[in-house]
């Protein structure tokens, strides 16, 4: 369902707009409506809304300005504006912001049903784009979440059906129908070669690798989509017919079948874990990764979490990350730790919803220094103390109220952004844990909190315009909403605010 807001200065005609159409049955919830812009923009951060029906003329903020301000804190919302003869110049002004969808009033039923069809689909195909990027993403992210499972699944043996659970989505492994080879007694003064015949013979039997080779102090270990048995006999035949020229021994091959893929990849972790040098290996491109460096292995990661949760404040968070994320660390290695720390920061082992995961894959990979990175695993660290700490499960809630006290000034500070880009958690979820912890909405919270900052801002610099102010609380180029919302929280204006600050201060 996409979430639909209609905004309307005029009660009939929201009302009319409201009940005119079956919303649900073109795929759309019908989530707020608002009698003015300002309102609207207060619920857009709050309700984050994918399609919004607006009226141009409005008072406090007209259809335009809500635009523009809602489109700096989601450039995903599609906007179908309303407007009579005579409004086309306000019509032109709106495609800068990219506004395509126009309806004459009175609105005509089926033109607004066709509208709303058409964004649905735009918004399908949006979708599939998103999901074909999101593959993209977790191709690149490959390699460090294949590491993640086996140095996981290693130190938590007895744990193993929810680390598992936690990867086979973001590795997508089939539910069944994989099965392991095994070749023993490859060397590895040859192993180069080993793997450029592995790449041929998989090919030519017609077997898709969905794994890297795992090597083994001289056996090398392959899963495969091709359960056939005659695949299998074919794949056995060719491995023992290969010979090295320092090769002493006759290949001997193996197979490993399970009931699931989980069934199968236990099988291998016990027959690897006595191993203390494991080699993943991408046989394509020759890509190896040694878990000789165990900075990031689960256990240390694990450990990292118990010294951080048994920290007396939080004025011990910069010395126990210092002690991890040191200066000679490289950027690698740290975010394997991060993602760790992401990936299975209470021990749940339940997977983290795609979008939310994606969103820290992204952030977390356009990172280019340590100290970036040490910065991602603070954040986490923090979620996981607050929750262990607070009785109303506020994990996320104080980090939310840290962060905007320090960007007050941010224009486009919005629950979605924070939720996306901070937390990496479900807007949804972050807006109805805020509401009950705080008792007010986010919007709400977040203009009590720039209004007291002005009010500061006024009694210690009563001199100052009330643009500079405006723009110093997050109001940009605005001085006339940031009067209204003042007006609205302090019954003054900010002028008449700055005479009586100025009346009352000492001589």
């Amino acid at each position: 369902m996409l979430r639909l807001m209609i905004v309307d200065d005029e009660q009939i005609i929201r009302e009319a707009l409201s009940s005119m159409i079956d919303y649900t049955s073109l795929g759309y919830e019908v989530i707020a409506t608002a009698k003015n812009g300002m309102e609207a923009y207060d619920r857009i951060r709050d309700d984050y809304p994918d399609v919004v029906i607006t009226d141009i003329k409005m008072p406090i903020l007209n259809g335009l300005e809500l635009i523009e301000r809602a489109s700096r804190i989601d450039s995903r919302i599609t906007f179908i504006l309303l407007s009579g003869y005579g409004e086309f110049e306000y019509a032109k002004q709106a495609m800068k912001y990219g506004v395509r969808y126009y309806l004459l009033k009175p609105t005509d039923k089926q033109e607004l049903i066709n509208c709303l069809d058409t964004i649905r689909e735009e918004k399908k195909q949006k979708e599939v784009q998103q999901k074909a990027e999101q593959a993209l993403l977790l191709k690149d992210m490959q390699s460090p979440l294949e590491q993640g499972l086996l140095m996981e699944a290693l130190d938590q043996p007895d744990n193993f059906p929810q680390v598992f659970k936690k990867y086979q989505g973001l590795l997508s492994f089939p539910e069944k129908g994989l099965y392991a080879c095994i070749c023993s007694f490859v060397e590895e003064t040859y192993l180069k070669s080993f793997l450029k015949d592995i790449v041929r013979i998989l090919l030519s039997c017609g077997a898709e690798s969905v794994f890297p080779v795992i090597y083994v102090k001289n056996s090398a270990l392959f899963v495969l989509s091709s359960p056939t048995l005659a695949h299998q006999e074919k794949i056995r035949q060719s491995l023992e017919e290969l010979h090295y020229p320092q090769q002493c021994v006759t290949f001997e091959t193996s197979f490993l079948h399970g009931d699931t893929s989980e069934d199968l990849f236990a099988q291998i972790i016990s027959k690897i874990s006595r191993y203390e040098r494991i080699l993943l290996i991408r046989p394509e491109t020759g890509e190896t990764r040694d878990f000789h460096n165990n900075m990031a292995a689960p256990w240390r990661i694990s450990k990292l979490r118990e010294a951080f949760t048994a920290s007396p404040a939080e004025t011990d968070i910069p010395s126990l990350l210092d002690s991890v994320f040191t200066p000679s660390m490289t950027p690698d290695v740290a975010k394997n730790i991060a993602l760790g720390l992401f990936l299975n920061p209470d021990n749940s082992g339940q997977e983290p919803p795609l979008d939310i995961a994606c969103d820290f894959f992204r952030r977390l990979y356009s990172c280019t220094q340590t100290s970036e990175i040490r910065k991602l695993a603070e954040i986490v660290l923090l979620q996981e103390k607050d929750e262990a700490a607070s009785s109303k499960g506020g994990a996320n809630i104080s980090l939310l109220k840290s962060y905007v006290e320090a960007h007050l000034d941010c224009e486009t500070l919005s629950l979605k952004w924070l939720a996306e880009n901070y937390l990496f958690v479900s807007v949804g979820y972050l807006s109805k844990q805020f509401v009950k912890e705080e008792g007010i909405r986010f919007s709400d919270y977040l203009n009590k909190k720039r209004m007291e900052q002005a009010i500061r801002l006024m009694v210690y610099y009563h001199n100052d315009n009330i643009k500079t102010i405006a723009r110093s609380v997050g109001f940009g180029n605005n001085p006339q909403y940031f009067s209204q919302v003042f007006k609205k929280y302090t019954g003054y204006t900010p002028t008449e605010y700055i005479e009586k600050a100025g009346a009352s201060a000492p001589s």
